[in-house]
């Protein structure tokens, strides 16, 4: 497959790397991080791979969802559309035996895709372990909505304790000042943490609620979603 033909508007490197990405996709049975694409493209430098990202985002063969890891999703040439959006194409399931089909009406299934800290940010975890199907009157619809679990005690004051399940909306928005969210810091492999947003003037911080934390500089973070919800195991 790595071998095949280039299309006429795209280089070698740029072919080799969707086809990469396609087939860590089909092996793992979700989109691959930039590490992994840069081990099997045969990369040498993350700033070439992201480089070429971009050229590729431009060119329409390749998209991810901004602020969010483990997004990307590859065309080929002579595709006329992505492999999501193909009827044909099954949907990702878990990797686990839950393969059973979407619950109807009211539930909506949400992947759990991994760790976050609210704590100092540590390195998200970011693979589906499984899915939950939760109320839609709660968590409204799939539409992008993740879950999450959550590590590190900085967020105890606000309800949101180690173990507990954080259900995470994409933000369509810029965030406001006491939304709670998931904050993407700078990093090939980024470091993910949920905080509160507040932006004072030009200056955009972290809060935690923990007083035992410190604020973190939020200026050049993104933002990967909004906590819409808490689930927690007794």
């Amino acid at each position: 497959m790595i071998g095949a033909e280039p299309g006429g508007d795209l280089t070698p490197a740029q072919h080799t790397i969707l086809l990469a990405i396609r087939q860590l996709t089909e092996r793992y049975g979700h989109p691959p991080s930039m590490r992994e694409v840069l081990n099997t493209a045969g990369r040498a430098s993350a700033g070439g791979l992201s480089y070429q990202y971009k050229r590729l985002t431009a060119k329409g063969y390749l998209r991810r969802t901004p602020g969010q890891p483990r997004t990307v999703e590859a065309r080929l040439p002579g595709e006329d559309c992505y492999p999501s959006e193909a009827a044909s194409r099954p949907a990702v399931s878990s990797p686990a035996s839950d393969d059973e089909p979407p619950d109807p009406g009211d539930v909506a299934r949400l992947p759990v895709v991994g760790e976050i800290w609210a704590s100092p940010p540590g390195l998200a975890v970011e693979s589906i372990s499984g899915y939950l199907p939760l109320p839609t009157g709660i968590v409204g619809r799939e539409d992008g909505t993740f879950i999450l679990t959550v590590r590190g005690d900085s967020m105890i004051g606000a309800g949101i304790l180690p173990g507990d399940y954080v259900v995470v909306r994409p933000l369509y928005r810029p965030p406001r000042n006491g939304d709670i969210v998931v904050a993407i810091l700078d990093g090939i492999e980024p470091e993910a943490t949920v905080k509160t947003y507040l932006k004072a003037g030009r200056q955009v911080w972290l809060i935690p609620q923990n007083p035992a934390h410190l604020p973190i500089p939020g200026n050049r973070a993104t933002f990967a979603g909004q906590v819409i919800a808490v689930l927690r195991q007794l």
